[in-house]
């Protein structure tokens, strides 16, 4: 049986334009977009359009944009970047208990620098109350850190209100959109947001390159020093082709949101369905969520799930691909009030483009036999 790949929320195949555009780029450039010369200043053009064409993605301008290695670096440089850059302003921190890990981790990393972090709870459907986020806002906060949509779940936060909240409070607020870019339209000023990450990985576009939105005015520190790049935020030789293939993964994903939106959608919707004719349970399924994710508890005696669906040629995930590796239980899944033995019988299915009716049928199939295998 050909591999079926469900686990789209981990990452996704970069589309095949991307990877054309970025065997033409490497092959056609050899400068450093730093340098003088005919070929420095032939990188440097490249590198501007593509900013100039995130820009138009962001709806902001172009010199909003900082590109970084990753969504997790993005994240690193918002946070850390922020809070050292504004610590003589105050030193709390406001976010969520269901955080990607790139997040939780570097929240307690200024935790044991001396800043206080509040872990916003979420209900059973994941959402966080925009009452107890305003009541968490005290005069010493200085930022505000929610992700648009959740790596394991899928739900969206209202992340406009937040926003319009914080600002009223002058506190600056970043969220974390890299799960949410394929899907949901990322303008900064609609969303209001200060600071803004995505990356490749999640849009069709390459690994190992990611965007950082800061809005004009934000006090923020950078990370890495070294020869200036980035308007000095983020030193490093800019990976010219990268930059070039993310820029057009975002160009195809504003055509593409809606269509793909309505056809994965619909195939997950019909696989919902067919799962809870099963006796399956769905997770957050009564809020609005990005239209791939499932986050699904099976009635089954197997204890390890994912080993059995790969062992049926199905890829699918226990949680975000940054922890699962970690023997722990699912911080986000305990955040909703699962119970352990709800977690250990959970999975996250996420579909993608690439994604047929076959696939889905053949996922049902595995789950049944999944479901009546004895102990």
């Amino acid at each position: 049986m050909k591999p079926i790949y469900a686990d789209y929320a981990a990452s996704t195949p970069t589309d095949s334009r991307v990877v054309s555009k970025m065997a033409e780029i490497n092959e056609l450039l050899i400068g450093n977009p730093s340098s003088r010369h005919g070929f420095g200043v032939a990188a440097e053009m490249h590198l501007n359009e593509a900013r100039d064409k995130i820009a138009r993605f962001l709806n902001c301008h172009s010199t909003e944009i900082y590109f970084t290695a990753s969504g997790t670096e993005s994240i690193n440089l918002a946070l850390l970047g922020v809070a050292r850059a504004n610590r003589q302003k105050g030193n709390h921190i406001v976010t969520t208990a269901i955080e990607h890990p790139s997040i939780i981790n570097v929240c307690r990393a200024l935790e044991r620098d001396g800043f206080v972090v509040t872990y916003l709870p979420v209900d059973e459907q994941g959402l966080v109350s925009i009452k107890d986020f305003r009541h968490a806002l005290t005069p010493a906060t200085i930022l505000a850190t929610i992700h648009l949509a959740n790596s394991e779940l899928g739900v969206i936060q209202p992340i406009e209100e937040l926003a319009k909240i914080a600002t009223d409070n002058e506190v600056y607020f970043h969220t974390d959109a890299c799960q949410a870019a394929a899907y949901i339209d990322l303008d900064v000023k609609k969303l209001g947001v200060d600071l803004l990450t995505f990356n490749g990985t999640k849009l069709y576009g390459p690994r190992g390159v990611a965007t950082l939105f800061v809005r004009h005015g934000v006090q923020i520190f950078p990370l890495i020093y070294g020869g200036g790049q980035e308007q000095s935020l983020r030193s490093g030789t800019e990976n010219v082709p990268g930059i070039v293939g993310l820029a057009l993964a975002g160009e195809i994903a504003t055509k593409q949101q809606s269509i793909d939106s309505k056809k994965i959608g619909k195939l997950r919707d019909k696989l919902q369905v067919e799962l809870e004719e099963l006796g399956c349970q769905i997770n957050v399924k009564t809020v609005p969520r990005l239209p791939n994710h499932l986050s699904v508890i099976i009635p089954t005696t197997v204890t390890d799930l994912v080993a059995a669906f790969d062992q049926a040629n199905i890829a699918v995930s226990s949680g975000s691909a940054c922890s699962s590796r970690s023997l722990t239980e699912s911080y986000i899944l305990q955040a909703i009030g699962l119970t352990s033995e709800q977690i250990n019988r959970t999975i996250r299915i996420s579909l993608g483009r690439g994604t047929t009716q076959s696939e889905i049928n053949k996922i049902v199939e595995i789950t049944t036999k999944l479901i009546k295998r004895p102990i």
